[in-house]
């Protein structure tokens, strides 16, 4: 009950709770201010900073700075020791086996440093008994293991995702070998047509994690591990994700007003999301969707989505001229 005690006295002293605000902007401001980060954001901003193979080799200075960033660690171990309402200036990253903080995020470069639990990778193993699925991110990303647990991954390869991706039929998914790591090492992994998976690890696993975002996937798509048939898929960017669900809104909200917007958007780059549009579209105001329908089943760049298009129109406009 102590910590019950010290939180309503820290609730009760708006001095205290300012003195752990200050404390945490002052970090985060000392944080951003060291060489590793100013020399991460202007080589960002550089020539380097616009393709993969640049940004990667960004990504290789930063986690190869291995001393300034122990030495940043435990600067940030030092103050949270002195207050428990420390916040760190991280947003948090967490799955089922992992746990850890965003260190950098924009447009370019996503770097985390997580924890990969040793008990929850081998409980998840023993769970699932060999079933599930293989996730392939869409995103090239540099793993650099600062413990490696003495993991042994295998490494799966799958068709290469892009913006004609279909679903295939038949099982895909192969398992390329197993690779065993140990502390300091570096991989990459093109989450477009690569992924892994961790088999064993000893003890946990500490890495970082730079993930380059421009030239993705637009889909993360996963198989099933034991058929490797095709499971499902997500759109790997923020936008995309953004917009269909504000499209789903408008539609239960019955906003036919927002016909133009939806019309405006149905020349999406990204096939799934004009998929989606429409289907939203037919369920807010039909007659408005028709030409728009009659357009997609005929010009449509996507096949899967000609056929769709064109088998809806069969089923619900059949007594319509086609």
């Amino acid at each position: 009950m102590l910590m019950d005690a010290t939180l309503a006295e820290w609730l009760n002293n708006a001095e205290d709770q300012n003195a752990s605000i200050e404390r945490s902007t002052t970090f985060a401001k000392r944080w951003l201010k060291h060489p590793l980060f100013t020399d991460l954001v202007s080589s960002l901003d550089g020539e380097e900073g616009q393709t993969v193979d640049g940004i990667l080799a960004i990504a290789q200075r930063f986690v190869a700075s291995t001393n300034d960033i122990s030495h940043m660690i435990d600067d940030l171990i030092v103050e949270a020791a002195k207050d428990p309402f420390f916040r760190p200036p991280f947003g948090l990253q967490a799955s089922e086996i992992s746990k850890g903080y965003v260190l950098y995020d924009n447009h370019q470069l996503c770097i985390l440093i997580n924890i990969i639990s040793a008990d929850a990778v081998a409980a998840k193993k023993l769970l699932h008994r060999g079933e599930g699925t293989v996730s392939f991110t869409g995103f090239v990303t540099l793993y650099h293991y600062l413990k490696s647990g003495d993991a042994t991954l295998s490494l799966w390869n799958a068709p290469a995702i892009n913006d004609s991706f279909s679903a295939p039929e038949n099982a895909v998914l192969t398992v390329k070998e197993r690779r065993r790591v140990a502390d300091g090492d570096s991989w990459v992994m093109d989450g477009r047509h690569q992924s892994f998976i961790i088999e064993h690890a000893d003890s946990d696993i500490v890495q970082l994690q730079a993930l380059v975002k421009i030239d993705a996937a637009p889909l993360a798509v996963e198989y099933d591990i034991k058929t490797g048939v095709f499971a499902g898929a997500s759109a790997t960017d923020d936008l995309s994700s953004r917009i269909q669900m504000m499209v789903t809104l408008l539609r239960l909200m019955e906003r036919d007003d927002a016909v133009p917007i939806i019309e405006s958007l149905l020349a999406n780059p990204h096939f799934f999301v004009r998929w989606h549009l429409m289907r939203e579209f037919l369920a807010m105001n039909a007659d408005a969707a028709f030409p728009h329908l009659k357009a997609m089943a005929s010009h449509d760049p996507h096949p899967e989505v000609r056929d769709a298009a064109a088998q809806t129109l069969h089923l619900f406009f059949s007594g319509k001229e086609i």
